[in-house]
C-alpha cells in the first residue's frame, strides 16, 4: 500500500461518524453509502482513521443485524487489515501518539481483538486474542496516568471528544471489570473539567490544544453536542456525523448528578487545577526507560525534539521504523549513529534550539474565575518566552458568548498538509507570553527577543488580540486603553504601546516588548458602565519592558518569568490537582471527593472504588 498524501484538517476532523447511525439505533435499515465512505477512509489509513475505526466497531457490535452482508464483510475486512500501532508493519499516514489518539488506537485494537479473538489479523499476523492482551496493558497504563496526573491536552474543547468516545466504548463493551471501573473514573474527571469550566454551557477555558474556529465561536466546539446532552444548558440538535454521537448512544455510563449540578452553578467561583507533567519531572516520575511507558508518555506530550526526550524519540523512531511516517520523517536528519552512540543528541538540541520544542504540552496550572456575567481563564506562568504551538494561554468569555484572547502569531514550521496548521496567526503562539491572573484581572507580557530557533520561520514583531468589536454594545477608545460593554458585562484592556484596530476584530500592538492588563467587570460588581470607566481611568498602571504594576484595590506587580506579587506577597501557582469549591485534592491524589448541593461522587484510586451518592445509575 502506498502512503497517500494527508487529506488536510478540513476533511479528517469532520464527518467522523455518519448521520444514519441514529436510524440504526432506532432499529431501521439505512442507506449504507456514508458508512462505506468511512470504511474507505480507514482502508486508506489516512490520519484520523482511528476516529472512523471506533465508529465501525461500534456499528459492528451494536447494529450488525441491520446491515447488508456486503457491508458487514467490508467492516470485518477493514478491522482485520487495519494497522493498530506504530510497531506493526505497513505504510500509513496516521498520527498515533497524542493523548487522544493513543486511547483511541488501543481501544480499537482491544475491541477488535475481542470481536475476532480466533482470527489472524493480516497486518501483523497476530491472533485477535494476542492483540487484545497487548492493547489491554496499554489501556490500563493510559488510564492510570490520567487518574494520577490529569490530562495533557488540558481543557481541550476539541480533543476531550476523542477521549470520551473510546472510554464509553470500553464501559459498554470491555469484559475487564477493572478497566470498566477506571474508564468510568476518567470519564467522571473529563466531565468534571467541562462542568467546572462551563460558562453558560460552553467549554471556554485555557487549553492545551485549541484551534482558531473554536476560540472565536463558542458554538463550534467539538464537545458542544456532548455538553448539551450532558448538562442540558445549551439546547441543540445532535449532529450524528460527529464522533460525539457515540457518547450519546452509549448504554452504561451515566454522568453523576453532582457533576451536572456543578455545570449549572452560577455563583462566583475560583477554579484552580494542575494538569500533566513538566518535562523536567518525567525522569523522577517514570523511573524506567521503556518505550511503551516513558516513551509513549513523552509522545502523548508531543515532546519529540526536546533535550529531555530526543534520545527516547530516536530510540522509538528506529525501533519502529518510522522514517516513512508523514509527521516524523524529518527526524531522519538527526538520526546519525555517532551522535546517538555518544549521547550527543541533547547537546545538538541545545545548540540548534529547534522551534519544534514548543510542540511539547507541559504541565498546566490553570486558574479560572467564573461569575454569571463572565469567565476569565489562564494557564498561569506557562513557559514564558519559550516556543509555543497549539497551547491557548488565556481567554475571556463575556455575557453574550463573546470571546477575547491574544496571541503572538506564529508560522507553521512545515509546508505539508499534515503539519502546516500550527502555530499560526490565531492558533497557539510563536513565543509564549507571561500570563498571570487573579480573579477578574489578567497581567500579560510578551518578550519576543529569544534567540531564533532551527525550523522557525519569520518571527512576527507584534502581538494581537481577537476582539469582535461589532458584537459589543459600546466601545470607548482611549490612547492607552479600550473599554468594552456588552449588556451587563464590561472589560478594559490597558496597553503599553500604541495600538491599531484591523477589520473590527483585531487589535495589533507592534514591538518586541509589550505589556497588558485586562480587567473584567459587571453591573453586579461595578454598578454602571460609567462607574467602571471612571474607576479604571483612575487606576495606576505602569508598564516597563519586563514589568507591570497595577494599583487598584490591591497592588499587583509582575516581572518577566517571576511570580505575581500582590501587596508584596508572592502568589503560588504550582497548584494541587484540584483546589475548587467542589473538590480539593493533592497533586497525585489517592482519592477525590466531589460534593455540591448534597450530592457527591467519590473515587478511591488505591482500592479502585467509585461511589455515586445520587439516584443516577453508576
Amino acid at each position: 500500500m502506498a502512503v497517500l498524501e494527508d487529506v488536510g484538517m478540513d476533511i479528517k476532523m469532520y464527518d467522523k461518524c455518519f448521520k444514519e447511525i441514529r436510524e440504526l439505533e432506532n432499529g431501521k435499515h439505512i442507506d449504507e453509502t456514508e458508512l462505506n465512505g468511512l470504511i474507505d477512509f480507514v482502508n486508506h489509513r489516512y490520519d484520523c482513521a482511528d476516529f472512523r475505526m471506533i465508529v465501525l466497531i461500534k456499528t459492528f457490535l451494536s447494529y450488525k443485524n441491520l446491515l447488508s452482508k456486503e457491508t458487514i464483510e467490508r467492516i470485518s475486512e477493514a478491522i482485520l487489515n487495519f494497522k493498530y500501532w506504530m510497531d506493526e508493519p505497513g505504510l500509513d499516514g496516521m498520527c498515533f501518539w497524542s493523548e487522544n489518539h493513543q486511547i483511541l488506537f488501543h481501544t480499537c485494537e482491544y475491541l477488535a481483538g475481542n470481536i475476532f479473538s480466533n482470527h489472524i489479523f493480516l497486518n501483523d499476523g497476530n491472533l485477535g486474542s494476542i492483540k487484545k492482551e497487548k492493547a489491554k496493558t496499554k489501556i490500563h497504563r493510559w488510564l492510570d496516568y490520567k487518574l494520577k496526573y490529569g490530562f495533557i491536552e488540558w481543557h481541550s474543547n476539541t480533543y476531550y471528544e476523542e477521549d470520551i468516545v473510546p472510554l464509553v466504548m470500553l464501559v459498554d463493551f470491555s469484559d475487564d471489570n477493572l478497566m470498566i471501573e477506571k474508564s468510568k473514573m476518567v470519564l467522571d474527571l473529563l466531565f468534571l473539567d467541562m462542568a467546572m469550566h462551563s460558562y453558560k454551557g460552553y467549554f471556554v477555558a485555557t487549553s492545551g490544544r485549541c484551534y482558531e474556529l473554536q476560540k472565536k465561536d463558542v458554538n463550534a466546539h467539538e464537545v458542544s453536542d456532548i455538553m448539551s446532552f450532558a448538562f442540558g444548558i445549551q439546547k441543540k440538535e445532535i449532529d450524528y456525523t460527529k464522533l460525539s454521537s457515540i457518547f450519546m448512544l452509549n448504554k452504561k455510563y451515566h454522568i453523576p448528578k453532582v457533576i451536572q449540578e456543578i455545570a449549572k452553578d452560577q455563583t462566583s467561583v475560583i477554579i484552580k487545577d494542575s494538569m500533566g507533567l513538566d518535562l523536567k519531572e518525567i525522569n523522577k516520575e517514570i523511573k524506567n526507560n521503556d518505550i511503551d511507558d516513558k516513551g509513549m508518555l513523552l509522545w502523548q506530550m508531543e515532546a519529540f525534539t526536546n533535550q529531555e526526550s530526543i534520545e527516547m524519540t530516536m530510540d522509538i523512531f528506529n525501533a519502529w521504523h518510522l522514517k516513512e511516517n508523514n509527521f516524523l520523517r524529518d527526524l531522519d536528519a538527526v538520526n546519525i549513529k555517532p551522535l546517538r552512540k555518544l549521547r550527543l543528541l541533547p547537546l545538538v538540541v541545545k545548540i540548534l534550539n529547534p522551534a519544534t520544542q514548543g510542540v511539547a504540552i507541559e504541565r498546566a496550572n490553570t486558574y479560572t474565575y467564573k461569575t454569571k456575567d463572565f469567565m476569565l481563564s489562564t494557564a498561569q506562568n506557562y513557559h514564558p518566552k519559550a516556543f509555543g504551538d497549539q497551547q491557548h494561554i488565556w481567554q475571556a468569555t463575556l455575557g453574550d458568548g463573546i470571546t477575547v484572547f491574544s496571541t503572538h502569531p506564529g508560522s507553521p514550521m512545515f509546508d505539508d498538509a499534515a503539519r502546516n496548521f500550527s502555530p499560526s496567526y490565531w492558533v497557539g503562539n510563536g513565543i509564549n507570553p507571561h500570563a498571570m491572573q487573579d480573579e477578574n484581572k489578567l497581567l500579560l507580557m510578551y518578550d519576543l527577543s529569544p534567540r531564533k530557533g532551527y525550523l522557525e520561520r519569520h518571527r512576527q514583531k507584534f502581538v494581537h488580540f481577537y476582539v469582535p468589536f461589532k458584537r459589543f454594545d459600546e466601545v470607548i477608545k482611549q490612547e492607552d486603553k479600550i473599554y468594552f460593554k456588552t449588556k451587563n458585562t464590561y472589560m478594559v484592556i490597558f496597553m503599553s504601546s500604541t495600538y491599531q484596530i484591523k477589520d473590527d476584530e483585531e487589535i495589533i500592538i507592534d514591538g518586541i516588548y509589550s505589556q497588558f492588563v485586562i480587567i473584567l467587570g459587571s453591573k453586579d460588581i461595578h454598578q454602571s458602565f460609567e462607574s467602571f470607566v471612571k474607576r479604571y481611568d483612575q487606576a495606576e498602571v505602569i508598564f516597563k519592558k519586563h514589568h507591570i504594576s497595577l494599583v487598584d484595590e490591591k497592588h499587583y506587580l509582575l516581572k518577566m518569568k517571576k511570580p505575581l506579587m500582590i501587596d508584596g506577597k508572592k502568589i503560588q501557582t504550582a497548584y494541587p490537582r484540584y483546589d475548587t469549591p467542589y473538590v480539593k485534592a493533592s497533586r497525585k491524589p489517592e482519592e477525590i471527593h466531589i460534593a455540591f448541593k448534597g450530592l457527591s461522587l467519590s473515587h478511591d484510586y488505591k482500592h479502585l472504588k467509585r461511589e455515586v451518592s445520587d439516584d443516577a445509575r453508576s
